[in-house]
């Protein structure tokens, strides 16, 4: 079995406190520490919250996101959806699948202008996917309410605003090299 560096940064960093080769010594332990292991058990417990809500609707707050973004941006293109919501567009078409063969997302063409390559196209909600996404609302209105009452006002607004913050800090990183 291969581990990547990554994963073996995380270990070493949370098991020793001792800074992996190459890394940068803190004196502060919790700067030594893996930032994608804490925020991915976050993102399950909070993906967890939104899934229990919706499962009445059978659909997950991946799918459900994806519907909302079409929903109030559409008609968008595939590749300026992939970029917004911060997604290769391999894993775009991947999750737009089961959307589409559920009749929820269909595709339409694109002005010339806005053609990027041959695989441009533009994503538009289906009427169903305009019911579907209606009638999940209030599931997601109530697994939103719920994570703010665990959270609390003052946390919740925090964590937003460290997580876009940090979200554009990154987008200045070529991670395709890193």
């Amino acid at each position: 079995m291969k581990i990547s560096m990554h994963m073996h940064r995380c270990i070493c960093t949370i098991f020793t406190n001792q800074p992996v080769d190459g890394m940068k010594s803190n004196t502060d332990p919790l700067l030594m520490q893996c930032a994608c292991s804490p925020l991915r058990r976050l993102t399950r417990r909070i993906t967890a919250i939104y899934d229990h809500h919706l499962a009445v609707d059978e659909i997950t707050i991946s799918q459900y996101s994806l519907l909302s973004w079409i929903g109030r941006q559409g008609p968008i293109a595939n590749l300026r959806l992939a970029t917004e919501m911060g997604m290769e567009r391999s894993t775009l078409s991947r999750n737009l699948k089961p959307l589409m063969l559920a009749g929820w997302v269909e595709t339409a063409d694109l002005p010339a202008a806005e053609r990027l390559d041959k695989r441009s196209f533009a994503l538009v909600l289906t009427q169903a996917g305009k019911a579907k996404r209606a009638a999940a609302y209030p599931h997601w209105q109530a697994a939103q309410q719920k994570i703010n009452t665990l959270l609390g006002d003052q946390t919740q607004k925090s964590l937003i605003g460290i997580i876009e913050d940090a979200y554009g800090k990154l987008q200045v990183e070529d991670i395709s090299v890193a």
